[in-house]
């Protein structure tokens, strides 16, 4: 069983949730902390104004002890002065005075090295009960005599304060992420929406809609980027399609024809009787077409193999000058029939490291095209050669073949190469073949990453040229 997978606005949900959870849950810690040090602060200042009014209340007695005036109004608003814990002591250390606040607790027991050399010394403590003070110190004199006065508050209550304030915005934060859920889920829901349609209208598509696309309401965005990916994909499908439906209707085409004529010849030679030379010729014509219908079904068992990537190139290193004679020395047979001459002209290219029985079979090809469509004593032209040597281009060799035949219009240049076409008046059906020769030649060679094109002769006739480079680059 697959793992459940929760949907996409979900998880974008969950992912906002967490993440304005965690944001939440720190700003709150964040927002404590410095709550509580606010109010620490707020309090260090709170004691330097209460010290400056007990320095003015400190005094001595008749009998030389140190006295705190407790008739001095202290106003409402301060009731916090009520918690002040007191101690003076003279700079030799020995206690002054302590008021009943501090309870026989000390607020720092002896002179600590920095009290007297910083105006108001800040340091805390904690007193033998656990309780926490902030406190301050200031060295002053009192009716002539140089004291140290320590005032000090418990934080306690800020401490109370502040764990109160974060257990309070802890209370409210599931609200705040079930909100920032729903709106989550909102926003996911609407940033979603496109991406619906989307796949609400591609599933619709079928083979025989591929001619519909997905509207794309805002082409700079990651889902109008996704659109534009769809519709490219649906644009190549419908091609493909159209490509596939053309092969498959010219293969029936040219298919029937061969079956019907071997059919046509059987039931003719079937209606009378005939002595045995007749029949042989029968057969013998019924055998021909059998041979080219074999020749195109394999023409074709190549092209399917090339279109899916099954064939495989076995490379290696063998003279394009030598190939090429070879190729024309089998040809010239063809050629002698119709009085025609075949010249080849070029020097030595070298080496060419390439398969060479897919090359071979791309100039054979174009040789045999040359022969078929060429007239009778006419002379058909081999130029190999060599191009693109500069040190910028990689080092080509050229095959020109030169036919003085009726010539290709220029606008039909570029779709001579495709399957099974044949122009009409110069190469029709009395010529043979299907009109895959030129394909298979131009997938051939470009497979070895060269080219083939056909230029215009002068003086009418067609010249077809090859160019692959001399060394294979995987």
């Amino acid at each position: 069983m697959t793992a459940f997978a929760p949907k996409i606005r979900i998880r974008l949900t969950l992912w906002y949730v967490g993440i304005f959870g965690a944001a939440l849950i720190a700003f709150i810690c964040v927002a404590s902390v410095v709550h509580y040090f606010h109010l620490i602060d707020q309090l260090y200042h709170e004691e330097i104004q209460d010290m400056e009014t007990v320095e003015g209340l400190l005094y001595f007695g008749a009998d030389a002890q140190l006295y705190l005036r407790e008739d001095y109004f202290i106003s409402p608003q301060h009731r916090e002065l009520l918690d002040r814990m007191l101690e003076v002591l003279d700079l030799d250390g020995t206690v002054l005075f302590r008021n009943s606040k501090l309870g026989g607790n000390s607020l720092g027991g002896s002179r600590l090295p920095d009290e007297g050399r910083i105006e108001y010394f800040r340091h805390s403590l904690r007193l033998r009960d656990g309780t926490r003070v902030l406190a301050i110190s200031h060295v002053r004199p009192v009716q002539g005599k140089t004291v140290l006065i320590r005032i000090g508050y418990s934080t306690e209550v800020i401490r109370k304060q502040s764990i109160e304030l974060f257990g309070l915005l802890m209370a409210v934060m599931p609200f705040a992420l079930l909100v920032a859920g729903f709106a989550g889920s909102r926003v996911a829901g609407k940033a979603l929406d496109p991406l619906e349609t989307m796949a609400r209208l591609t599933e619709h598509i079928t083979a025989h809609r591929l001619n519909e696309r997905i509207p794309i309401k805002n082409a700079d965005d990651e889902l109008g980027h996704m659109a534009r990916v769809l519709n490219d994909l649906l644009g190549r499908l419908e091609a493909s399609f159209q490509k596939l439906q053309r092969f498959t209707s010219d293969v029936s085409h040219e298919l029937r024809t061969p079956l019907a004529s071997i059919r046509s010849v059987g039931e003719v030679g079937l209606q009378v009787d005939h002595d045995p030379a007749r029949y042989r010729d029968i057969i013998g014509s019924m055998l021909e077409q059998l041979a080219r219908l074999t020749s195109m079904v394999d023409t074709l068992l190549t092209i399917a193999h090339a279109d899916s990537g099954v064939i495989t190139l076995h490379h290696s290193a063998f003279s394009i000058t030598e190939m090429v004679q070879e190729c024309v020395g089998i040809v010239r047979v063809l050629a002698e029939d119709k009085r025609q001459r075949i010249s080849v002209t070029g020097e030595n290219v070298g080496e060419v490291v390439a398969d060479r029985s897919f090359v071979r079979m791309a100039v054979m090809n174009l040789l045999d095209n040359a022969v078929k469509y060429s007239p009778c004593d006419s002379e058909i032209h081999v130029r190999v050669k060599l191009a693109g040597a500069s040190s910028h281009d990689r080092q080509m060799v050229e095959i020109e073949i030169e036919d003085q035949g009726p010539g290709i219009p220029e606008a039909d240049r570029e779709r001579v190469f495709d399957r099974f076409v044949r122009l009409d008046d110069a190469r029709n059906s009395e010529t043979g073949g299907a009109g895959l020769g030129l394909s298979i030649a131009k997938w051939a060679i470009e497979a070895h990453g060269g080219t083939i094109s056909l230029l215009g002769a002068i003086g009418g006739g067609a010249t077809f040229s090859i160019a692959i480079p001399l060394t294979h680059v995987s």
